[in-house]
């Protein structure tokens, strides 16, 4: 009675491990994506111009004049005296150049691009999303979208990744700061 015990968790052993290899292989050639999903996952563009958002809400919107339709913005957005392609290239030098962040989209034609940062001790990262307005030849503006899809967060949290980040912008630029 033991050995045939025996002998049907050993076959029922060898079926899982034979299972678990095949999964690991299927995942590796690229065709676990049904299973785990994608490597960029499935966070839809924003569209500022249709973003529901109201002050009470966890993340934080800071916005240009008249970028957001229907959203109640935190704050309003400052200027920066560098037109937009200087200022675009401002942010790639600093998510480049930080190791918290990550370039998660980066869409040139609408000037919008959405970054992953995940501090340390956070277990999930937190999305934000950038679009880079031009005001005029010499100046630009920016909207500027903080979010954490899963996980909890605070606005407080928010609020500070908000400020950290247009301190550097403010400073990279020499804008005046308020």
């Amino acid at each position: 009675m033991l050995d045939r015990f025996r002998s049907l968790i050993i076959g029922l052993s060898l079926i899982v491990i034979i299972g678990l290899l095949a999964l690991y292989f299927v995942v590796q050639i690229g065709g676990g994506e049904d299973v785990f999903g994608g490597r960029e996952g499935s966070l839809p563009p924003v569209d500022f111009a249709t973003l529901e958002y109201e002050p009470e809400d966890t993340g934080y919107l800071i916005c240009a004049p008249g970028a957001c339709g229907v959203a109640t913005a935190d704050s309003i957005s400052p200027s920066f005296p560098v037109d937009a392609g200087q200022l675009r290239q401002i942010f790639a030098d600093f998510a480049d150049s930080n190791p918290t962040i990550q370039t998660f989209r980066f869409d040139l034609v609408e000037n919008q691009f959405d970054f992953t940062e995940r501090l340390p001790g956070n277990t999930f990262p937190a999305v934000v999303t950038v679009k880079i307005q031009s005001v005029d030849a010499y100046s630009s503006t920016i909207t500027l979208y903080s979010r954490q899809p899963v996980g909890s967060s605070s606005k407080a949290d928010h609020s500070d990744r908000v400020g950290r980040w247009l301190r550097v912008l403010l400073t990279a630029t020499g804008a005046p700061q308020a």
